[in-house]
């Protein structure tokens, strides 16, 4: 599905759980773990103030506020899907589809408010693997993604942009006070992701010793744990740096690590607007 304005993941998360009655039936719709889905839908209940569900039920029974937290959700979202479709209809010619991952994204998205770079532009947000599928098989013109992808054919153009800037933080409280090689409660992205086994490769070959405690395709939801303090999290500098500025987060005494960054684009469709696209991206991690 390709969006611009994603729905907030607590909402899509405790939908998933309305509509399939339970938490790991929501996990798996979602590809994401149980543990993220139930957090979610517990910080959506302490942000609005409200029991959702009734607790001990098997499957899920919804409270009357959580009702019509359900039913606002699906047309919230199906609002946003018939917005979205009349506007890709009115602007069809000249339109081209990408494909980011979830981090290009946001620094994309906060750095370019008036949004110049991505107007004409169908976004799809999902993972590498993905995303570089949809462009073999000719969905997509161009990715963005962390990787070194294989050769895939002539028709396909690879350029390696600037490497992303990656660091473990944690609340202050929990910050160590000395360098350190070893962390032992990292919240980490799922196992079977390109980036955490990028970064298991590179703890290795830097010597570190790093045990996961936790596992999430959500980037804002492993901030966001970490700055409740429930453990350190591994995130790109440009998603934390507010939290780094304000002190709700700072970075454990481990050196910076990076993840490789490409543009993968189908030849004689793509090439254009991956020039606009690589430029950007390259000035906006060279100043992270």
């Amino acid at each position: 599905m390709f969006y611009t304005v994603p729905m907030d993941h607590r909402y899509r998360k405790f939908l998933a759980v309305a509509e399939t009655g339970s938490f790991s039936g929501a996990a798996k719709k979602l590809r994401v773990t149980q543990p993220a889905v139930t957090l979610a839908v517990a910080s959506l209940e302490r942000a609005l103030g409200a029991k959702l569900y009734v607790r001990r039920r098997a499957p899920i029974e919804l409270t009357e506020q959580g009702k019509l937290v359900m039913e606002t959700a699906r047309r919230i979202a199906a609002e946003i899907e018939t917005m979205h479709a009349e506007l890709w209809r009115e602007t069809e010619d000249g339109r081209y589809q990408v494909g980011l991952i979830d981090s290009i994204a946001h620094l994309l998205y906060a750095t370019d408010t008036d949004r110049p770079l991505l107007s004409g532009v169908e976004m799809m947000v999902d993972n590498s693997r993905r995303i570089l599928r949809e462009l073999t098989e000719g969905r997509i013109d161009l990715g963005l993604i962390t990787g070194q992808p294989a050769v895939l054919g002539p028709d396909v153009a690879i350029r390696k942009l600037h490497n992303e800037e990656f660091v473990f933080v944690t609340a202050p409280y929990r910050a160590l006070t000395k360098a350190t090689s070893r962390i032992d409660d990292w919240l980490a992205t799922n196992p079977d992701s390109t980036t955490y086994r990028h970064f298991l490769d590179l703890f290795k070959r830097k010597d570190l010793q790093v045990t996961p405690i936790f596992h999430s395709a959500s980037m804002e939801l492993l901030r966001d744990m970490a700055l409740s303090g429930k453990g350190t999290a591994l995130l790109p500098r440009h998603i934390v740096q507010q939290a780094l500025d304000d002190g709700t987060l700072v970075v454990t005494r481990t050196k910076p690590l990076y993840r490789p960054i490409w543009a993968v684009t189908r030849a004689h469709t793509g090439e254009q607007i991956a020039g606009a696209f690589a430029a950007r991206v390259n000035l906006l991690l060279s100043n992270d």
